[in-house]
């Protein structure tokens, strides 16, 4: 039996939830729903309905290799631009009993409801560390009028980070982190059962409130943060090589440099933001992507020179192959320090050049410009072995 100051306290907390409220022309959003999921990545209007239509028959029907190809659906609906759905499917094949015990519980998901996430979480790729992203994609999907798919847009609108206010109000306050912060973590936003239940939970008051779906209010919070910010698109690696720097692009970096950098950095954080976690071979595909840049910046700028000058840029460039070729995390980190010995006068490993002043008069991007990429990374991955450290899934 509940006690009167536990019943007040659940009163507390519900009133607490149906206070919020959306504004604007709702079904307005979910008309221009397909639009917005489309917006994300192709084709991914046509997979969210088919995988909902089929998912109640793929849990009845309770077939392992149904069921990892259903999996792998989901993650790839998640994250369509950095999962591998064929790998998914492969490494849940190897996995059938906790596949089946995911099955049974999700048939069972209206009677168990929040807990039957727990059971989910043991299959690979849907919370074997603690993270609610993709399990709730998969509850979503089997029962879509009580459970809507946590992202950090829509977290964003909830709680009216800026740039996405104005639909939600008041906006929602979680503890776990600031509306500021939601926008520095984007897709690397913990999502723990405790922030999946305070996220789902205002999503059934407003489903109540409008009379709507749960997963339908998810749509409408998702394609109003699309038409306030459009999804950025990429596809990895985040930074190509090249960049695509024309001759004009140069002419900026020669008249002014620091913001014209600034801002492709940005740009490229923006992209990588986007991605949310990446698997350590794809963070090194961006290492050497970046190092590939400068390195051909370096080649670029070296084209001209000749004599010792030339000898000394290609010394660096041959560096910088090195360590592409290495595929090693801690060499491509310590790219940084190698590379300021060699073109810091006051190092000992100086090599009598002043390549970063020579390169930026000219043009050229270099290495520190994308000390913030080597700030995010460090952040968000352990340095030797570019593991994340802190899971999303």
């Amino acid at each position: 039996m509940i006690s009167g100051k536990a019943c007040g306290t659940i009163r507390c907390i519900v009133a607490t939830v149906a206070t919020h409220r959306l504004c604007g022309d709702v079904m307005a959003l979910l008309r221009d729903a397909p639009h917005a999921v489309e917006s994300f990545s192709p084709g991914h209007w046509h997979l969210l309905w088919r995988l909902e239509r089929g998912a109640c028959e793929v849990v009845r029907r309770r077939d392992v290799a149904e069921a990892a190809a259903f999996f792998a659906d989901v993650a790839y609906l998640k994250r369509p631009h950095t999962m591998d759905r064929e790998m998914v499917r492969q490494t849940l094949l190897e996995y059938p009993e906790e596949m089946l015990a995911a099955l049974d519980t999700l048939a069972q998901v209206r009677a168990l409801d929040y807990d039957a996430m727990d059971v989910v979480a043991r299959v690979p790729f849907f919370g074997r560390h603690g993270g609610r992203s993709f399990n709730s994609a998969v509850l979503r999907l089997v029962c879509p009028e009580s459970f809507g798919i946590v992202d950090w847009r829509n977290v964003a609108v909830l709680c009216g980070s800026p740039g996405f206010d104005g639909l939600v109000t008041p906006p929602m306050v979680f503890p776990q982190f600031s509306r500021k912060d939601v926008l520095v973590k984007r897709g690397h936003l913990p999502f723990t059962p405790d922030v999946y239940r305070a996220y789902n939970n205002t999503l059934r008051s407003l489903a109540a409130v409008h009379g709507l779906r749960v997963a339908d209010i998810d749509l409408v919070l998702w394609t109003y943060s699309i038409q306030r910010q459009p999804f950025v698109h990429f596809s990895l690696p985040a930074l190509m090589p090249s960049m695509g720097l024309g001759e004009s692009d140069r002419e900026e970096l020669r008249r002014n440099h620091q913001p014209v950098s600034a801002r492709l950095v940005q740009e490229y954080l923006t992209r990588l933001g986007e991605a949310g976690v990446l698997s350590r071979n794809q963070i090194l595909v961006e290492l050497c992507s970046l190092f590939t840049l400068i390195r051909n910046e370096c080649a670029a700028f070296g084209s001209t020179k000749k004599g010792k000058l030339k000898d000394r840029v290609m010394l660096i460039i041959r560096v910088l192959d090195e360590g592409i070729s290495s595929r090693s995390a801690e060499r491509l980190l310590g790219q940084w320090q190698r590379w300021q010995g060699m073109v810091d006068p006051s190092s000992p490993q100086w090599i009598g050049i002043s390549l970063p002043t020579d390169m930026i008069l000219e043009g050229y991007l270099v290495l520190e410009d994308f000390i913030p990429v080597k700030e995010y990374i460090e952040s968000y991955y352990d340095a030797s072995t570019l593991e994340p450290r802190y899971e999303c899934d």
